[in-house]
């Protein structure tokens, strides 16, 4: 809770509109607007506050206006400002939350479906920020999407007397969108003025009201729009060399290494991206972290393959990419084989399965269906170890060969409700154990948004010496909007349910009930910018024998 004067709050209706209007020629980007494609349109004004003064209109005016050609659609805003005001500082790419600069930034849902959409920012110094938007992703504080999309687009500022100015170009070939003759998109800008801590909308988003992109204006009369051939080749070459410290000395390993990825738009909602003999060996590294939880630790995954066009593998949350080239099972027991011999020495034990290829599909129908399909082959992986008395080598199996693969439908329903399915299934040759992982997840609202009830059931099923099945259920249900809110929930894992061939989880063996109730003030008082008042409680048992564990 912060302290605010007491400032004006005023009641706005929702679903703006603006007009698109189609250009010849695209302006260039420059920052200035002087182009003649800007004159004469209708711009979008009359900003609103979602922070701190909820309601309020915005301390600073805002205009922005949107043209569209046959290549790209263009933004313009004119964000007014005492010029020695503004706040400007550079950061790297998708990070500007929590600095001290001033942004601008523009959403579409370009399937109108109050769900998903794209989001594009730039800041006072032109740095860009772009991510996608899903009901799975988790938003708030200023993250309103996935960040690790990464798209191709341009975008140049400019400082003036008045305030400043930003010009957009975003290429059809960064948006995904419908081949309707006549379409109409949900959006969205938003404005950030950090010296106030000010955040507006030119369509109110109203805190009391659950979702995001269920409270975007329409753009309408897109005409004619054509999503372009999306075909691109990446092929690469590399080679290293790795030293790695042992008991006597250094091992020294050279790498080599060459494939390409593919991405190919199939139509113009679908995506079809390949790798093929892919080399990770350029993205970020993990940090060390010195674990002392009984769980595993979940790292972030970087590789460009599994952060673009992902989100809808992500939904059920059954997918953990990084199980997809992890070290291969037998990694550490041939570490542990050696350190307890001292006549022996690793030639070579890799620490990375080598994928020979990794294929996703996903994209969205017009009926609203999202589809995606991965899959990916990890190659089998040997160990080579030296008995340094004799010189003999004794070849060591440490993975088997791994087919992974992913299924999900996801159907968008009435608002924002949704129903997905959710296949995961690994299969290794040999003697390693298979498994398979279904679920179904669930989430309806009631027509005014304020009442949710959400559930899923994930089955799965290992397959080897010793199976084994278990299950997964969730319920809940609750008000999701307005100033009281409430919800009720429970969740249960049976003591075999194992996901984590191809997902992640901490702990089976589970039953947990949880219930909380919550008043939320969004508007400034006399002493507060807004308040929440909750009470909440926890639960937990085994499933099996049914021992208390917890309460909270």
């Amino acid at each position: 809770m912060s302290l605010l004067l007491l400032g004006h709050v005023t009641v706005y209706s929702q679903g703006k509109t603006l007009q698109a209007t189609k250009i010849n020629q695209g302006p260039v980007i420059d920052g200035s607007l002087t182009d003649a494609a800007w004159q004469g349109i209708t711009a979008a004004t009359g900003f609103i506050q979602n922070f701190p003064n909820v309601g309020a209109p915005a301390s600073q005016r805002t205009e922005v206006k949107i043209i569209y050609d046959d290549d790209a659609i263009y933004v313009g805003a004119y964000l007014y400002d005492d010029s020695a005001l503004i706040r400007r500082q550079i950061t790297a790419r998708d990070e500007e939350q929590q600095k001290d600069l001033d942004y601008f930034s523009v959403f579409f849902d370009t399937y109108n479906d109050h769900q998903n959409g794209f989001q594009f920012l730039v800041t006072s110094s032109n740095v860009q920020t772009d991510a996608r938007l899903a009901p799975n992703i988790t938003t708030g504080f200023g993250e309103y999407g996935d960040k690790t999309w990464d798209a191709v687009w341009e975008s140049k500022v400019s400082i003036r007397s008045d305030g400043w100015v930003v010009e957009m170009k975003i290429p059809y070939l960064s948006l995904r969108f419908s081949k309707n003759e006549v379409q109409q998109w949900g959006l969205q800008f938003l404005r950030s003025v950090r010296r106030n801590n000010e955040t507006t909308f030119w369509n109110f988003v109203d805190p009391q009201v659950n979702g995001f992109v269920n409270q975007f204006g329409i753009l309408q009369d897109l005409r004619e729009i054509r999503p372009p051939l999306r075909l691109s080749f990446s092929p690469y070459l590399s080679t290293g060399v790795r030293n790695t410290p042992t008991r006597d000395g250094y091992r020294t390993e050279w790498l080599k290494s060459g494939g390409m990825d593919v991405k190919y738009g199939i139509n113009e909602s679908f995506t079809l991206d390949a790798t093929l003999i892919p080399d990770f060996g350029q993205v970020i590294s993990d940090n060390v972290v010195n674990n002392l939880t009984p769980y595993e630790v979940r790292f972030d995954e970087y590789r460009p393959f599994f952060t673009e066009g992902t989100e809808i593998f992500n939904k059920s949350g059954l997918f953990y990419s990084r199980r997809v080239g992890a070290a291969p099972t037998g990694y550490q027991e041939v570490n542990a084989l050696v350190a307890n011999n001292q006549d022996l020495e690793i030639v070579k034990n890799p620490g990375r399965t080598q994928l020979y290829n990794a294929i996703k599909v996903s994209g969205r129908t017009k009926n609203k269906l999202g589809i995606g399909i991965l899959n990916a082959i990890g190659a089998p992986m040997y160990a080579l170890v030296r008995d340094k008395t004799t010189g003999d080598e004794t070849e060591i199996k440490t993975e088997s060969l791994t087919n992974y693969n992913i299924l999900v439908l996801d159907q968008a329903l009435r608002g924002r409700s949704y129903v997905t399915f959710t296949n995961t299934n690994v299969l290794r040759d040999g003697h390693g154990r298979d498994a398979n992982v279904s679920g179904i997840d669930l989430s309806l609202y009631d027509k005014n948004n304020n009442y949710n009830v959400r559930g899923y059931a994930h089955y799965s099923k290992i397959f080897g010496p010793d199976s084994y099945d278990g299950f997964n259920t969730l319920i809940r249900t609750g008000k999701v909007s307005g100033h009281i809110r409430y919800a009720a929930q429970n969740i249960i894992r049976s003591v075999n349910y194992d996901p984590t061939d191809l997902g992640y989880l901490q702990t089976p063996n589970q039953v947990i009930n949880y219930g909380t109730v919550s008043y939320n003030q969004f508007n400034p008082t006399k002493n507060f910018l807004n308040q929440t008042y909750s009470l909440s409680v926890t639960h937990g048992s085994l499933f099996r024998p049914g021992n208390f564990t917890d309460f909270t």
